[in-house]
């Protein structure tokens, strides 16, 4: 009898040892996974694209570190994201779903019915996102830098022109810093730090108001520090504030390396770098000065990269990266200056390593993504809707859209077979109330005489930017400068886009009219 409980005993032992082991052997093969998301970034800022490279083809960019991944890994070149401002398309490449999933039946009414996706878009503790879901499927879950879409509310209003160095003033900022950490971990993160709650301008005080990279990669590297004490994988979204403003693009850098969002630091962070080694590397290229920023962003992602081989993690990661929306004369638009953006995946254990796709990608594919890498089943997890894209990091030249949908103000948007039909539809009250003040409602459509940053694309396609319904063939006319939409031999393709269109629209909240 006391052979047979000694046997049983010895079968449990075995059977749970032989489960930790397959644990450890799962979590051994499950990348880690780091989501990059830039601020801004002009497409002439990329060394692999054509607008990173001067006449004669040669890089007018000082990155190592991003060219390398980019090199090693896999670029899209019809990359879009699915709204062209910074709190919906981040809203999207958190959670993989379009932004105006993510608006109150409260702002639909204002509107008519009609979704207006502006920056009133936000993730929540109820949002299904891919750090929840990661972390419920055994990842340690981190994130850093620029939020603008997980909502967390300050419980102070500091004035810009509020002294910092106050003890008062700066107990405040540390509990509006402390906010938005517990708003971070309401929401799927189990670390959270160095966050900037939205872009720097208006946010903190002016005597701060500068761009700190160094504090950002701190406490990115803290993260990775704890993360290798740990037996699970884990995920990281680090997202920079370059090269958003404040400041002209080369003189970022030059801010005061103690400014943060909680106050003045005792002492510069020496995790990447110097500042003064940036001014002398871009000199020594014989670059122009407004390379700087690009040169500073590059060293933060370069100290990733080099505390995740000192972890010996960067073999088994997985690195997506992405710019959180274009700015060529198209922000918050839905033209292509707007929505056409640059993306890149790493992880040569994981990928084909040194590829190039022109298949269409969205923002909203890199969660189902991460997860279908993770070993998890996207469509299990929550309604997603973006695509994997694996099938095309794995070297598949097969599309995984037919179209893409976007979203944005008072416009929507399809893309299929290289044509574009773009309709502005803006609710007859607001246009009536703008026409009254003399003014016209814009693609935003949420401000009378329309937002700064639409200033670029109210002149950049002002030809007709007015037109409620607007086609374009994309490959014959990148620009958008010629509108299709009233030629008679198009009158299939509108239909047919129009149709295609309409399918989305039943999907997501809201209406919008279409005929």
């Amino acid at each position: 009898m006391k052979r047979q409980i000694k046997i049983i005993i010895l079968g449990i032992s075995l059977a749970f040892i032989g489960g930790i082991y397959s644990a450890v052997a799962q979590n051994e093969k499950r990348p880690n996974i780091i989501f990059i998301v830039t601020d801004d970034q002009h497409r002439d800022q990329f060394n692999f694209i054509k607008e990173g490279l001067d006449a004669e083809g040669k890089p007018t960019n000082l990155s190592p570190n991003i060219d390398q991944l980019a090199a090693e890994g896999v670029i899209f070149d019809n990359s879009y994201v699915s709204s062209s401002v910074c709190t919906p398309s981040r809203y999207s490449i958190i959670t993989g779903t379009y932004a105006s999933r993510g608006i109150g039946s409260s702002n639909m009414r204002k509107y008519e019915g009609q979704t207006n996706i502006t920056w009133n878009v936000h993730v929540d503790s109820k949002t299904n996102n891919i750090a929840k879901a990661l972390q419920q499927n055994g990842y340690f879950t981190g994130g850093v830098g620029k939020n603008h879409t997980i909502y967390g509310h300050n419980p102070h209003k500091v004035s810009l022109k509020a002294d910092p160095t106050d003890a008062k003033i700066k107990k405040q900022m540390e509990e509006n810093q402390m906010a938005q950490v517990k708003a971070y971990k309401k929401v799927g993160f189990d670390y959270a730090g160095a966050i900037y709650r939205g872009n720097l301008p208006n946010q903190y005080p002016v005597a701060v108001e500068d761009h700190n990279m160094e504090w950002v990669v701190d406490s990115a590297l803290n993260f990775l520090n704890l993360a290798a004490k740990k037996k699970e994988p884990f995920f990281l979204y680090f997202a920079t504030t370059l090269a958003h403003g404040p400041d002209r693009l080369g003189t970022k850098y030059k801010g005061n390396p103690l400014a943060t969002p909680v106050g003045f630091l005792e002492k510069p962070l020496e995790v990447m770098p110097s500042r003064e080694s940036v001014t002398e590397r871009i000199a020594a290229a014989g670059l122009e000065r407004e390379k700087a920023d690009i040169l500073w962003l590059d060293d933060g992602i370069g100290a990733l990269l080099d505390k995740l081989k000192a972890i010996n993690k960067l073999e088994n990661t997985v690195i997506f990266f992405i710019d959180d929306h274009g700015v060529e004369s198209g922000k918050g638009s839905l033209y292509e200056g707007g929505i056409k953006t640059v993306s890149f995946v790493y992880g040569p254990n994981y990928i084909k390593s040194g590829l190039r796709s022109k298949q269409l990608v969205s923002n909203i594919d890199m969660v189902p993504t991460a997860l279908e890498l993770a070993g998890i089943d996207p469509k299990k997890e929550y309604d997603i809707d973006g695509v994997s894209m694996l099938p095309l990091l794995k070297g598949s030249t097969n599309e995984i859209h037919k179209s893409l949908f976007f979203e944005m103000g008072a416009t929507r948007a399809i893309i299929k077979d290289g044509y574009k039909y773009l309709a502005f539809k803006a609710p007859a009250s607001i246009k009536k109330k703008l026409e009254k003040n003399g003014k016209k409602a814009t693609h935003i459509c949420d401000k009378p005489g329309g937002r700064g940053s639409e200033s670029p694309a109210l002149k950049f396609y002002a030809k007709n930017y007015f037109d409620e319904d607007q086609l374009y063939q994309l490959e014959k006319d990148p620009f958008e400068q010629s509108n299709l939409y009233l030629d008679e031999s198009k009158k299939a393709k509108i239909k047919e886009l129009k149709t295609e269109l309409k399918k989305y629209l039943k999907i997501v909240p809201g209406t919008f009219p279409i005929d």
